[in-house]
């Protein structure tokens, strides 16, 4: 059984995520790491075999997987491809983005064995679910692999194998986006650090401080990465939605949730 791994994960938490859980499964890995515009460019068809087990981990957007991630998805195909499905989200709620993401697979050819749920530091602030995946998170994703090889080694047919998770069909609707993009103050000493990173290439690399509204999905990896702290929202609207998250679930530690193990 070979490994394969596919994620988008702007600010490091999801693939801090799939790779623990590929370590517990043991197995050669290949990793196809849709985070930077550039390297999407490579995969414009990826197929996948029945002797293949393939790992996908996204971040949760608003209950949801990331809407650009949909036409990127429909460019991969399995055959008969056992999979486990991964979503990442912030301490407030994953919603329907496990259930969309395994649907998602399914109708492409791939065989659901298990899936989880995990928690990462929130995109808009460091006070929610600060510096996780932590340790103990990364224990679990780590018996998460072992249990699936486990799993495996087990099954005599795949389409014995039927796999619920949590969420709900029709999935939550998706809002219209506000048109925001992160600010930035003279602080900036142009390294172009943010620019490198930026997963949808929405920062002008000749001015850092101009940033595309129609690209930007406010992923806030630019605001993470920056050495000077120099990138920050400061839109009304971010600020109550972050002060809201820091309100409710601050204090709150959320523990990952298995499925199909």
């Amino acid at each position: 059984m070979n490994t394969k791994l596919i994620y988008f994960s702007p600010t490091g938490t999801t693939s801090q995520i799939v790779n623990k859980i590929a370590a517990g499964l043991g197995n050669e890995t290949e990793t196809f790491d849709f985070t930077l515009h550039k390297s999407r460019l490579e995969y414009k068809q990826l197929n996948f075999s029945a002797s293949d087990f393939v790992v996908v981990g996204i971040p949760v957007y608003s209950g949801r997987i990331p809407e650009f991630l949909e036409d990127l998805f429909n460019n991969i195909k399995g055959h008969e491809t056992p999979a486990a499905f991964i979503a990442v989200y912030g301490n407030r709620d994953y919603d329907d983005a496990l259930l969309e993401l395994k649907d998602y697979f399914e109708k492409r050819g791939f065989k659901s064995i298990a899936a989880a749920a995990f928690i990462g530091e929130h995109s808009y602030t460091d006070k929610v679910a600060a510096n996780r995946p932590d340790k103990a998170d990364l224990n679990i994703a780590f018996a998460f692999g072992q249990s699936i090889k486990t799993k495996m080694d087990n099954i005599t047919n795949l389409n014995d194998v039927i796999l619920e998770v949590k969420g709900n069909y029709p999935y939550k609707e998706r809002k219209p986006s506000p048109i925001i993009v992160p600010q930035t103050t003279d602080d900036c000493n142009n390294c172009g650090i943010c620019a490198e990173l930026c997963p949808m290439e929405a920062i002008d690399f000749n001015n850092y401080k101009i940033i595309a509204p129609e690209k930007c999905i406010r992923c806030c990896n630019c605001i993470k990465k920056c050495p000077e702290n120099a990138k920050s929202f400061t839109d009304e609207i971010i600020i109550n939605i972050t002060n809201y998250l820091e309100s409710n679930f601050a204090d709150i530690r959320k523990e990952p949730e298995i499925f199909g193990l």
